[in-house]
């Protein structure tokens, strides 16, 4: 199977987004098909990265502001739970922010780890069709490592 890439620089930082699979996939799915690194057999080309970037920014700054309210909230829990620690034993475990602000930490870390904060700036775009492989569970793209890919996959998300 192959899926047509395009890939760009950040500062120092390499990544390259799939372009074939952008609309199989849910919202806040898409900024795992951002992922870092440089594929093979990519050639210099005018395909416009500004979209996606745009729409990938936008979940970034709402992945943010959903972690940072969940902090809040966690905070709030355990000031309130903190002078009973010792009168009656509970843990925290199920509470609703860990597992509401869960895929939204995921996707703001992803994002962290790939392209930084910078969203505005970019080099030039080279694509082009590249292969993908899937190795002992983990998926390739152009012989590159893809941990966006295989999370995706893990979840079912992306089938390949």
């Amino acid at each position: 199977m192959e899926v047509y890439i395009a890939a760009s620089t950040v500062g120092k930082r390499r990544f390259f987004i799939d372009l074939s699979n952008w609309d199989r996939v849910g919202r806040l799915h898409k900024p795992f098909l951002i992922n870092s690194g440089w594929p093979q057999g990519l050639t210099p080309s005018a395909v416009d990265i500004g979209k996606y970037i745009g729409e990938v920014e936008e979940i970034y700054r709402e992945a943010s502001g959903a972690v940072r309210a969940a902090e809040k909230d966690f905070v709030k829990a355990v000031s309130k739970l903190w002078p009973l620690r010792f009168i009656l034993p509970m843990r925290l475990e199920n509470v609703d922010f860990f597992r509401d602000a869960r895929v939204y930490w995921e996707v703001k870390t992803h994002l962290e780890n790939v392209l930084g904060k910078r969203f505005d700036m970019w080099g030039e775009v080279y694509a082009g069709w590249a292969a993908v492989e899937v190795k002992n569970g983990a998926v390739y793209i152009g012989g590159v490592p893809s941990i966006g890919h295989t999370y995706l996959k893990m979840i079912n998300a992306l089938s390949l």
